[in-house]
Formats: C-alpha cells, structure tokens, sequence
C-alpha cells in the first residue's frame, strides 16, 4: 500500500484554511494544517512534505522567512513551495519571481484552481 503524499498548509486564516479544506478533500493527499512560522518549521523537522502551501503574513514571521529556512536546508530544497497571499502589489509577485517557487497565487483563491495546482505538483490525475 503506498502513502499519500503531504500537503503542508501554512495558512492562519480560518476563511483560507476551510476553503482549503474543502477544496482539497476530494484528492488522495495527506492535508497537514499549521498556523505559524514556528509550527512550520517544526512540521517541517519531523516530516518532509511533498508540497507546501504558504501564506506571506504569518503572526510570527513572513513566510519568506519559512521560505530562507526551506532555501537553507539541503534535504528540503526540492519541496515545491505555493505561496497564497493577500498581497497582489507587483512588488510582491517580482520578490516571488525571485524566489524558489511553484506559484503565487493571490486569495481568494477557488478551489478548483487550487485542486490543479496540486495534481499538477503532485502528478496526480
């Protein structure tokens, strides 16, 4: 029996998180929730994820920040990271262009853009 692959959301906004869940409960991944920075880097210890989304604005830290310690870690440096953020200032997509990301999606974000987004990072049909 194989295992479903990880999916580390890193999202603090009730509204996001349950859009999330609902829009990713029909797929066959293993959902793994956090709210902070910390809690992040944390799951990230115990377990690699297969994929991970990240909110920008965490209580405790940006998520570039989560990203930088991503980007330092050898074992994680092929994890491919979906930011979804409320920033939509082209400054931000220009600093996400730089980065070693997937996507950057701006909320709200719909489900079914979210469930392509997953198939596609995962090969999932």
């Amino acid at each position: 029996m194989s295992q479903l692959p990880r999916v580390l959301v890193v999202e603090d906004d009730p509204d996001t998180m349950l859009l999330m869940r609902l829009g990713l409960r029909s797929l066959p991944v293993d959902l793994v929730y956090v709210t902070t920075g910390g809690e992040a880097l944390a799951a990230l210890q115990q377990a690699l994820p297969d994929l991970i989304f990240l909110d920008l604005n965490l209580p405790d830290m940006r998520g570039w920040d989560v990203l930088e310690y991503l980007k330092g870690d050898g074992r994680q440096h092929k994890v491919p990271v979906i930011v979804l953020t409320s920033h939509a200032e082209p400054v931000h997509r220009l600093i996400g262009t730089l980065q070693p990301i997937l996507a950057y999606l701006n909320k709200p974000v719909q489900a079914d853009q979210l469930r392509q987004h997953v198939r596609a990072a995962l090969s999932l049909p």
